[in-house]
Parts: C-alpha cells; structure tokens; sequence
C-alpha cells in the first residue's frame, strides 16, 4: 500500500512538472521610435526594433533600399528576452527639390511595422546667426520645396552662408556672368565638414537686386537667392 501512494503521488507531480518545464511563448515586435530624417545628399540611415524571432525588412519604395543583411531566419527563440536589431537603410539622392516620404515594412512572426524615412528636399545649410522663416518656416518645420533666400540692407558689405554637405561641393552663380555687386570667398570643398562662405556686397545705391547661387553637393543642387535691397525701401 505504501509503494501504491508513492506511485500516485508521484504520477500526480507529473503534470506539475510538465508545467514547469514547458516555457510560455512571447512574440512582439516593437519599434524604437527615432524618425529617420535625412537631407537631399544623405544616404544612410538606420531603423531599430524589438523582436523575439526571425523577421524581414522590406523597402516599400524604389529609393530606398538596405545595407547588410535585410532578414534573419535563424534566431534562437528564447522567451525570456527579446533582442535590439538594427537595420541600415540606403536612400538615394533627393534630386526633386521636394521633401518625400517613404517606409520600410519590417515582418516578424504574425506581426508587421512600417517604419517612415523622411528625406527632405533640401542640403544642411543654415545662417550663422539666425534661421530665416523664408529658410524652414517654423508652421511647415520640414519645407515641401527647397528655398533659401538672404535678404540685405542696401548698406550692409558682408554676409556668409553656412552648410555641411555629404559629398565635395560647389557653389557657383547661376548666371554666365557673375554680378559684380558680389563675391564669394569660396566655391569648392571636402563632404561632411562645416564650411562657412563669406560674401561681400557693394553698398547699393539703386534699384534693389538679387543673384542666385547654386550649392551643388553630388547629384544634388539647391539655389540660394541673395537680395540686397535698395535705399528708398529701407528708408
């Protein structure tokens, strides 16, 4: 009789320890919320998730693509922790002059994110003193359509223009024949470092004025107006 309750109790541990050795199942695919904003010339940037399982990216548009591996099939599930990955994402040069929108779907065992990448229309410049509201208009922070424009005084000689760019620049005028109102004091130089260009103005006596830059960084090419006003406006 002894031998008999043993065996029962012990048959009747055996779902208990069933239950103790089956691991419960988590999936999840969680997005790490950075929005992915790049400048026109920019073609790299990054998306971040969660997940316990295999999964795939996939560019949903023809500009955009991935660097390195776009899917994992062989990870080891293990339910007590999910893992950090980190996926590359190409983008082509934003030759549009527009700001465009465009997502990567990630899938991951019955779940699906679509992750956006903004690329805007415009090259990192800036003035070293102030964002003009011509420039990046504060109730559009990200501008449809480039524009830059700097607006002088008819009396003011200086001015500078600041940008960093992804490939070796050029600044040029648009015209064949540059005004002799302005100059710059440099046209060419090396990706991703900080340039300030200097300009200098003639004081303007007449009408009001204007030239039209060209800041050219690989494919990519924005206009920059320079408009020096006249006398009779400022007054």
């Amino acid at each position: 009789m002894y031998k008999y309750r043993k065996l029962l109790l012990a048959c009747s541990l055996l779902p208990m320890l069933a239950a103790c050795n089956s691991a419960p199942e988590y999936h999840e695919l969680t997005p790490v919320v950075e929005p992915a904003i790049l400048f026109a010339d920019q073609k790299l940037d990054s998306i971040r998730f969660f997940t316990y399982d295999n999964w795939s990216a996939t560019p949903q548009q023809d500009w955009l693509g991935i660097e390195g591996p776009s899917r994992q099939d062989n990870v080891q599930y293990d339910y007590r922790r999910s893992i950090l990955y980190r996926v590359l994402v190409s983008a082509q040069p934003n030759t549009t002059g527009k700001t465009r929108i465009g997502t990567v779907l990630v899938h991951s065992y019955e779940y699906d994110s679509l992750f956006p990448i903004m690329q805007l229309g415009i090259l990192n410049v800036s003035h070293p003193q102030y964002k003009a509201d011509s420039w990046i208009d504060d109730s559009q922070f990200y501008p449809e359509v480039a524009h830059f424009e700097l607006t002088d005084s008819a009396y003011r000689t200086a001015d500078s223009i600041c940008f960093t760019v992804e490939n070796n620049w050029e600044l040029t005028f648009a015209d064949a024949t540059p005004p002799d109102w302005l100059t710059l004091d440099l046209q060419t130089g090396m990706p991703r470092r900080h340039y300030q260009v200097n300009l200098t103005l003639t004081p303007n006596s007449g009408e009001e004025r204007k030239a039209t830059l060209r800041l050219t960084s690989g494919e990519v090419t924005n206009e920059i107006v320079v408009r020096q006003l006249a006398p009779e406006k400022e007054e």
